[in-house]
Order: structure tokens, then sequence, then C-alpha cells
């Protein structure tokens, strides 16, 4: 072979070679953005769980930009937190007053959604990752949190139905001792009504027999006085202590009325009256909240009809094990691929290193060929 041709094929695949060299470094390297006309901006999150290098940024659902730096604030008088750099489109301008809020999807995917601004210029940028300005950023809640807590707010609102059937029994049994108390109270107006027709009766009594009484009680002292004398000291004494003793429960029976009375007259008062001072209304106020909050619950939980509404969404989660198996297994599958397409990357970035460290190696692996 002639050494001109030759050397006219060497040279020719030397450029084409560098020409694919450079398109793998653009496309696949770490310098991509050398194609486009790109503006900076840094954002400041408290945390930022998940954001890495790449991360898309988007406004209004379309890709404006990515993440190309992550830093720990270290700037003097701020608190602890994350800068990070957006390299944004110059095509895509950003109103003052956007919001960039980083957001996490079920399957982990991260991303950072710029929320419009209400402003009526556009917000400052850097042409340099130095030179661009710093705003604060949100970070949305996390779905997995999420749907942790309302794992466990279920729990509890089983133990609170638990609890409120506890407190229905304990109710139905106050109903029936408040009939009691109604049949006592009832029988107590009745022995009111005898003791009043008694009173009227012994008032017509006394009437009639006025002029009999004074012989009567004149024969009532003379009989006391012969208790007196036919009373020893002894017996006297015990006389006294029975009536003192006597007083003294009637005086504790009057203190136990006076000590209730504040509770009778709390759940007697009407339910717009805000702070119960006893425990009684105290605990008659809790069980109205409760009941309350259950009607709620029941509401939401039951058709117009009357009953269970098996179509909505919570009651899906709590009764079809699908659901979670479902997810489970696309979680599964994502992951796979994830890691699979890791290893894509790895390999096609070492190749890349490779050729950008000497390019020579694709004209000596075509020699060896050869």
């Amino acid at each position: 072979m002639n050494e001109r041709v030759m050397q006219f094929r060497i040279g020719l695949f030397v450029i084409v070679s560098g020409l694919v060299l450079t398109m793998m470094v653009v496309w696949f390297g770490e310098t991509p953005s050398l194609l486009r006309d790109q503006v900076y901006l840094k954002v400041r999150y408290s945390e930022a769980p998940g954001v890495l290098e790449g991360v898309p940024v988007r406004k209004s659902g379309i890709r404006i930009g990515e993440v190309v730096a992550i830093t720990f604030d270290e700037r003097p008088g701020q608190p602890e937190g994350v800068i990070v750099t957006l390299a944004l489109e110059h095509r895509y301008p950003v109103r003052a007053g956007s919001a960039p809020k980083l957001t996490r999807s079920i399957i982990g995917d991260v991303a950072i959604d710029m929320e419009p601004g209400t402003g009526e210029e556009f917000q400052p940028t850097g042409k340099t990752p130095m030179s661009a300005p710093v705003i604060e950023g949100s970070v949305a809640p996390d779905p997995s949190k999420a749907l942790a807590a309302a794992t466990k707010a279920f729990e509890k609102a089983g133990d609170t139905l638990e609890s409120i059937n506890a407190a229905a029994a304990g109710l139905a049994k106050l109903t029936n001792s408040a009939d009691k108390l109604d049949n006592l109270l009832m029988t107590w107006h009745d022995t009111g009504q005898n003791v009043s027709n008694a009173a009227r009766g012994i008032n017509r009594f006394i009437a009639e027999n006025e002029g009999n009484f004074q012989p009567a009680l004149a024969d009532l002292r003379s009989v006391g006085q012969k208790i007196n004398t036919a009373l020893d000291a002894e017996a006297v004494k015990n006389l006294r202590e029975g009536i003192n003793r006597f007083s003294n429960a009637a005086a504790q029976i009057d203190a136990e009325l006076a000590a209730l009375d504040p509770a009778l007259k709390e759940i007697g008062a009407p339910t717009s009256r805000q702070s119960p001072r006893t425990d009684i209304g105290q605990a008659v106020r809790r069980l109205n909240m409760v009941l309350a909050d259950v009607s709620l619950l029941t509401n939401k939980l039951r058709t117009p009809n009357g009953t269970l509404n098996s179509e909505g969404s919570l009651q899906k989660l709590l009764i079809r094990t699908d659901l979670h198996d479902n997810l489970n297994a696309m979680a599964q599958s994502a992951n796979q691929a994830f890691l699979q397409l890791k290893v894509v990357l790895g390999t096609l970035r070492t190749f890349a290193e490779k050729v950008s460290n000497d390019p020579g190696v694709l004209g000596r692996g075509a020699f060896n060929r050869q």
C-alpha cells in the first residue's frame, strides 16, 4: 500500500474519531451545557433529600433546566441549610417571586418545580454559578411519610371507635340509671303529696282537739318530771351523746349535698356553656365532643342511603390489598431498572473518560484489529 494513501486514511480516521469523541463527551460527559445558552440561579433549602446533580427543573410541567451543583450553606449569619445551583435555559425566563419547590413522587423521583411568581419583572440571574443570586425554596411533603401518617391515623381511628363503643355502653347504663332516677323523683313527689295530706290531717286533728291539749300537756309535763327523776346521770349522758351523733350525721349529710350541688347544676346546664368546672361536667362535655366527631366521621364514610361507601379512596386503601401489592411491585421494578441503567451509564462514562484522556486508544484498537 502506498505510504501517502496510508497517511491519508490514518488522518481521516483520526478526524472522524475526534468528531465521534466530541459528540460522546457532549452527550454523555459532564459538559452538556456547551451547546446551551444558560443562566444560573441559587436556591436555599433547609434540607434537600434526594437532590443530585442532573435533577430536572420544571416550570408548568416543562423542563427548563437542571441542578448543576449542591453545597452546604456556609454563609456567615445564616442558619444551616443547602445551596442548590440551578442552570436554567435563557429562553425560559422566570418571573420575580417564583418559588422553587422540591417535590418527590411515591416511587422516589425528585424534581424542582418552579411555582409561578406574582411579580411583573423577571427574576435576576447570573451568567456564571459564582454570580448567581440566592433565593429561598420550599420542600413539598414526602408522599411516603404522608401515607405512613395516614396509616397511623387509621390505627388511631380504630382505637377511637373502640373507645366510642365503650363510651356508648356506659351511656346506655347511664340512661338506665336516669330512668330509675325519674322513678325515684316520682316516688318523692308522691311522698311529698302524702306528707302534705298528713299535715292537713294533723291540723284538722289539732283544731278539733285543741281543748284537750292543755290537760294533756300538763300530764306530759308530770310524766317528764317523773322520767327526769327516774333517769340517772349515766342514762342522761348516753342520751345526750346519741343526740349529738344524730346532729353530726345530719350536718355531714348537708355538707355532702352541698358538695354535690355544683355537679347537679352543670348536668342541667345548657349546652352553650363552654367551661365546666367539675369532673362530671368535663366528662359529659367530652362525651358530647366524641359523639360529634363520630357523627362527622360516619357522614364521610357512608353513602346518602346510609350504607358504607366502599368506592372511596380511603376505603379502597383499607380494604383492597392488591393496591399495596401493585405499589410494592412497581417500586421493585423501578429499582431494578435504575440499577441496570446505572451500570450502563457507568460503562459509557468509563469509555468516554478513557477516550477523552487518550484519543489514540481508538486508533490503536483499529490497528490491532487489522
